[in-house]
């Protein structure tokens, strides 16, 4: 996912990091911790206005002439990088998804010469259950279990905003959430998303939780353990979950655990090779080797993005 030294350098010798601090200007394709460094660091930023707004900046994008963003589909604000050269049109689609979700609309296959792609799920096993069925799946455990504490484990930024508009939208409920993800709801809120949730420690949340109701904490907190100690403080039988693609390939110590990713899965990462009609391509995230490795079994011209620093900066270079 995160691309330690990948930079793309413009013919007027404009460099921009991609999804990293190491360097200046940054492009920063979304608020997610491992993609958002540049903005712990004084640097100049191209991102999205609500990408700025979840990371508590006013917006102040850099621009360039050669470059243009497009929706990737990941989560609110998240984009893609398309630039135009002489060389080509070369597309970092950062993380992506080519669904629509309750927060972000999904990405559009952008044709390009060179694409570097995302390849957290680019390898056969990686395939993810239809969305449709997951969602309605987690309606029924929130339904049958309403006499119960539900608690979701969800990432505080972008994952948890989901599942409240999930909440809110398909299932009447709104969710306690912890404080830190309040002040990320209430971003979304500013960026146009209407969200109805309740912040832990306030008088609305505590009152709600006189009664079985439904929260959404950090992922890394919720399991069985969490479950036992919540049932014992509050007197109510507790069903936990979590929602995240890898409940697809790995177990996880909940109740349920929901198979709702906001990545592309193999299917769609393969579909973006193909419908792009990328020459060359890089992958990038920590399987990048394997995914490379099996797309040259495909016959793609393709390479890990560590092992392609210079020549992507290189085929930019004529622009």
């Amino acid at each position: 996912m995160l691309l330690p030294n990948m930079r793309i350098r413009l013919g007027d010798e404009t460099t921009f990091a991609l999804d990293h601090a190491k360097g200046d200007p940054c492009f920063v394709s979304h608020a997610h911790t491992d993609h958002s460094s540049a903005f712990s660091k004084d640097r100049k930023i191209l991102a999205s206005d609500e990408t700025f707004v979840i990371m508590d900046r006013a917006p102040s994008s850099v621009s360039h002439a050669s470059i243009r963003l497009s929706p990737s589909g990941h989560m609110l604000g998240a984009r893609q990088l398309i630039a135009e050269t002489d060389g080509g049109k070369l597309v970092y689609t950062g993380d992506f998804a080519l669904h629509d979700s309750y927060t972000a609309p999904a990405a559009k296959i952008e044709q390009c010469d060179t694409l570097v792609i995302d390849s957290t799920y680019a390898l056969p096993h990686l395939r993810l259950p239809n969305r449709g069925k997951v969602l309605d799946s987690m309606r029924k455990f929130v339904s049958t279990n309403d006499r119960s504490i539900v608690v979701f484990g969800a990432y505080v930024r972008g994952k948890t905003q989901e599942l409240v508009r999930f909440l809110n939208v398909e299932c009447g409920v709104a969710p306690v959430v912890s404080s830190p993800a309040a002040k990320i709801c209430a971003a979304y809120e500013k960026c146009g998303v209407k969200l109805d949730y309740m912040a832990t420690g306030t008088s609305e949340a505590d009152e709600a939780m006189r009664s079985p109701f439904v929260a959404i904490m950090p992922s890394g907190m919720v399991d069985f353990n969490f479950g036992s100690r919540l049932s014992e403080a509050f007197g109510h039988e507790v069903k936990t979950a979590v929602a995240t693609g890898w409940a697809a390939t790995s177990r996880f110590p909940v109740d349920e655990a929901f198979a709702l990713s906001d990545h592309a899965d193999f299917k769609d990462t393969m579909r973006y090779v193909y419908e792009s009609g990328a020459k060359k391509v890089v992958c990038a995230n920590s399987s990048e080797e394997e995914a490379a490795a099996y797309f040259q079994k495909l016959g793609i011209d393709a390479a890990p993005a560590h092992s392609q620093e210079k020549e992507v900066q290189t085929t930019l270079a004529r622009c």
